[in-house]
C-alpha cells in the first residue's frame, strides 16, 4: 500500500485532502509543518509526500532541501502545494528538486491524477534501475561463470564504448586508472554471499579514499574492478599534474590493500583464502565524458582509448608480476622524484601497436606536492559510498550465480563421445565415478600440468540438508591447513548457498579394504598404523578430531604410502571458549558404529584419544580379519564398544595384545595420551624384537 504524508497548516486543507486520499485506499498520515513533516519523513519513510509550501517554524522549501540533501531520503516523491499565481514558488521547488507541483484550490481529479502521475513516474525509475542492476549483473554472471570455465572473461571489464544515447559533455587530457583484484573468483567461491558484498565494501572504502585525495573523480565501479579519471582541467582543483597525482593514488591504493589484509586476517581466520592482491594500470591521454540522464540526474563514463589501454595495461600487471604498471605517456607527464621497477613494452589492442611501461614503486614527494597536497578530499565521497555497497552486494550475487549455474550444469552434463568436458577453475572433468545422497563425485584432470584430481560436488537445495553444506564447506577449512605427507591434498573448494564442490587428491589404487581382504602381514599393519599415527598427530597438532576413523577413509599411494581422507563429520577442538574438547549432542551417533569409541557410542564428550580408539579398532581388524565387535543390531554394537573387553589377538600377534588393550581402552584416561605416545611406544618394542629376538 503506498504511504503519503500531507504537511499543511491549514487544518481545513490538510483534513480534505486526508479524508479524500483514506477513501481512495492510500496509508495516510500527517504534520502541520516542515519542521514536524521531516521528523515523519525521516521515522516512517513515506513513498509521497505532498506539503504546502508556507508554513510556520519550517517552510516546504526548506523541508524538501533537508529532504533532498540526507542520502536515505534523497529518493522520496515530493509534491508540493503553491498558489495559482505563484510562479516564483513554482520556479523555486522544481529547482530545490520538487518532483510535482499543484495550484490551490484543486479539485479531487486533479489531485489524484497528479498522484498517479508521480506514482508512474517512480516505478517508472525503480524499473530503469532494477534493469540496470539486473543487465549489470547479468553482465557480470557471464563474466565470472567464462572464468570459471576456463575461458577468458569478456574483453575489459567495464563497458568502454560509448552507451546507447549518450551524450559526449566533454573531451579531457587526463590520466586514467585501473584496478582490479587478481583471483578475485578463486576468493569469492570460498565465502558466503554476505561475506563477499562485505570484504568488497571494505576493501573499496579503504582504496577509494587515496584515490579521492588526489583528486580522482568520474569512479566506476563494476564487480571486483574500479576505474578513476585524473583530470589536468579540474574547477577549482589542485594544479599538480594529473599522471602525478594518478601514481599517488595506485601507491596509496598498494598501501590501504597490504593494511586490508590484516583485516581479512582477521575477519576469515583460518578460511584458507588465497591472498590477496591488485593490479593497477594507469595511462594518459585524450578522454571524453559521455553524459546519461537528466541534468539533475546524469551519470557520466568515461570512453576512448586512453581508457582502453589503462584497463590492457592492469590486466598484464599480473603476467608482469608488477602492482602498479604505467605508461611511458604517464611517465614523461608525472614529473620528477617517480620510482620504478621494471621497464618494458606491451602489445596493445586498443592503438594496434606497443606501450612502453614502467613498473612504479614509488613517489618521492617534494615541496609542490606538501603545499598543493595530495590529499584534498572530495566532495562526493558520499556518492562513491553508495556505489561501493550498491556494486558489492551485485558483485556478489552474481560470482556466487555463476558458481551456482556452472555446478547445476554437472548434473546434467552426459560426458558423451565428442561433447566437449565441462570446465572449472582450471579442471577439465573426465567422467563421473561416483554418487551417493546429495554428492556426485566426478574424475577431472588438472590442466596446468595433467594432475588427476577428484572433484567432489554436493547439492544441498532440497529442505534440511544445511548441515550437509556446513560439514562439506568445513572439510576444506580444516584441510586447507594441514600440509602432510599422510593427509589427504586439497586443491580447491567454493561453494553457494545450496551446492559446494572440493577439489581433492586422487588415489588411483583405491582405500584400504582390499588389502584387509585379502589378508595382511603384521610388518604391513604396523607400517600403516605408524603412518595413521602420523597423520593423526598432525591433524590433532591443529585441533583436529577426525571422528570417523575406518579403512574406507585410508586411502593407498604409491610404494606402500597411505593417506587420511573424508573428513565430513571432523571436529575442530579450537573452539571459541578455547575448549579442549567438543561433544556431540546426547545421543547423537556421528561416525561408523564398528569404529566409534565408547565415548562416541555413548554422546559423551570426545577428544583425540577418541581417534586412537578408531586406530586400535582398525589394527585389530587388520591383524585378525575382522572386527573385534559384531552384532545383529546396532543397540547391541554400541554396548560392546562402551563396556565389552577388547577380545585377544591370535597367538602369532600376541605381542602386540597390549598395543591393542591400550588403544581400545574404555577410559580415555587410559589410551596413549597422543599419537607421538603411541608411535614412541611402537618404535621400543621393534627395538626390543630386533635385540631379543623372536621369542626373547
Amino acid at each position: 500500500m503506498t504511504q503519503i504524508l500531507v504537511v499543511e497548516d491549514d487544518d481545513a486543507i490538510r483534513n480534505n485532502i486526508i479524508r479524500l486520499l483514506k477513501l481512495e485506499g492510500f496509508e495516510i498520515a500527517s504534520a502541520i509543518n516542515g519542521r514536524e513533516g521531516l521528523e515523519q519523513v525521516r521515522r516512517a519513510r513515506p513513498d509521497i509526500v505532498i506539503s504546502d509550501v508556507s508554513m510556520p517554524e519550517m517552510d516546504g522549501f526548506e523541508m524538501l532541501e533537508a529532504i533532498r540533501a540526507d542520502r536515505e531520503l534523497a529518493a522520496t516523491s515530493v509534491m508540493l502545494l503553491t498558489a495559482l499565481d505563484d510562479r516564483a514558488s513554482m520556479r523555486r521547488g522544481m529547482t530545490a528538486g520538487a518532483d510535482d507541483y499543484l495550484a490551490k484550490p484543486f479539485t479531487r481529479v486533479e489531485l489524484l491524477d497528479a498522484l498517479q502521475g508521480l506514482m508512474k513516474k517512480k516505478g517508472r525509475i525503480e524499473h530503469s534501475i532494477e534493469s540496470a542492476v539486473k543487465a549489470r549483473e547479468d553482465y557480470l554472471r557471464q563474466a565470472f561463470t567464462e572464468s570459471m570455465g576456463g575461458r577468458d572473461a569478456p574483453a575489459g571489464r567495464f563497458d568502454l564504448g560509448a552507451p546507447q544515447g549518450a551524450v559526449a559533455d566533454q573531451v579531457l587530457g587526463a590520466t586514467v586508472l585501473f584496478a582490479d583484484i587478481r583471483g578475485f573468483t578463486s576468493l569469492a567461491e570460498k565465502l558466503d554471499s554476505r561475506e563477499v558484498a562485505e570484504l568488497l565494501t571494505q576493501y573499496f572504502e579503504r582504496v577509494c579514499d587515496p584515490v579521492l585525495k588526489n583528486g580522482g573523480r568520474h569512479l566506476k565501479f563494476i564487480g571486483d574492478g574500479m576505474m578513476a579519471v585524473f583530470a589536468d582541467t579540474l574547477s577549482g582543483g589542485s594544479p599538480l599534474p594529473a599522471a602525478r597525482r594518478a601514481i599517488s593514488a595506485a601507491l596509496g591504493m598498494a598501501l590501504a590493500t597490504h593494511e586490508f589484509r590484516a583485516w581479512i586476517d582477521r575477519r576469515f581466520d583460518q578460511r584458507g583464502l588465497p591472498p590477496f592482491a591488485i593490479g593497477v594500470g594507469l595511462h594518459a591521454g585524450e578522454v571524453t565524458i559521455c553524459r546519461l540522464g537528466t541534468i539533475q540526474n546524469k551519470e557520466t563514463t568515461p570512453i576512448g582509448e586512453t581508457v582502453n589501454v589503462a584497463a590492457r595495461l592492469e590486466s598484464a600487471s599480473k603476467e608482469l608480476g608488477w602492482t602498479v604498471v604505467a605508461s611511458s605517456a604517464v611517465m614523461s607527464e608525472a614529473g620528477e622524484g617517480i620510482q620504478t621497477g621494471g621497464m618494458t613494452s606491451l602489445a596493445v589492442r586498443a592503438n594496434n601497436g606497443y606501450v612502453d611501461v614502467a613498473e612504479i614503486i614509488g613517489l618521492v614527494t617534494n615541496l609542490d606536492d606538501k603545499r598543493h597536497g595530495m590529499a584534498t578530499l572530495t566532495e562526493r565521497a558520499d556518492e562513491v559510498r553508495d556505489a561501493v555497497q550498491v556494486n558489492s552486494e551485485i558483485t556478489a550475487r552474481a560470482v556466487k550465480g555463476a558458481l551456482q549455474s556452472k555446478l547445476s550444469a554437472f548434473k546434467e552434463h552426459q560426458f558423451e563421445a565428442g561433447q566437449e568436458p565441462p570446465r572449472l577453475k582450471g579442471y577439465r572433468l573426465s567422467r563421473k565415478i561416483g554418487a551417493g545422497g546429495m554428492t556426485e563425485v566426478y574424475l577431472a584432470v588438472r590442466e596446468s600440468d595433467g594432475l588427476p584430481v577428484v572433484l567432489k560436488v554436493l547439492d544441498a537445495s532440497g529442505k534440511g540438508v544445511s548441515e550437509h553444506l556446513s560439514r562439506f564447506i568445513q572439510e576444506y577449512t580444516l584441510l586447507s591447513r594441514i600440509d602432510h605427507p599422510n593427509v589427504i591434498r586439497i586443491y580447491d573448494q567454493g561453494f553457494t548457498d545450496d551446492h559446494a564442490y572440493i577439489a581433492m587428491e586422487y588415489f588411483e589404487q583405491g582405500d584400504l579394504r582390499a588389502e584387509i581382504t585379502a589378508g595382511m602381514s603384521q610388518q604391513r599393519v604396523l607400517a600403516i598404523v605408524t603412518q595413521v599415527a602420523q597423520a593423526l598427530d598432525a591433524i590433532h597438532a591443529r585441533g583436529i578430531i577426525h571422528r570417523d576413523l575406518k579403512p574406507e577413509n585410508i586411502m593407498r599411494r604409491e610404494g606402500g604410502r597411505i593417506s587420511l581422507a573424508d573428513f565430513g563429520i571432523a571436529k575442530s577442538m579450537l573452539q571459541a571458549e578455547n575448549m579442549a574438547l567438543t561433544q556431540t549432542r546426547h545421543g547423537d551417533v556421528v561416525g561408523t558404529p564398528y569404529y566409534l569409541s565408547p565415548e562416541q557410542a555413548a554422546g559423551h564428550p570426545i577428544g583425540p584419544q577418541s581417534d586412537l580408539y578408531s586406530l586400535g579398532v582398525m589394527m585389530f581388524e587388520m591383524l585378525v580379519g575382522h572386527r573385534p565387535f559384531r552384532a545383529e543390531s546396532l543397540n547391541l554394537l554400541l554396548a560392546h564398544h562402551i563396556s565389552a573387553p577388547t577380545p585377544a589377538l591370535p597367538q602369532a600377534h600376541a605381542s602386540l595384545q597390549p598395543v591393542v588393550e591400550r588403544l581400545m581402552a574404555k577410559d580415555p584416561g587410559a589410551r596413549y595420551a597422543t599419537p607421538a605416545e603411541l608411535l614412541a611406544d611402537l618404535d621400543q618394542r621393534a627395538l626390543l624384537q630386533t635385540v631379543t629376538g623372536p621369542g626373547g
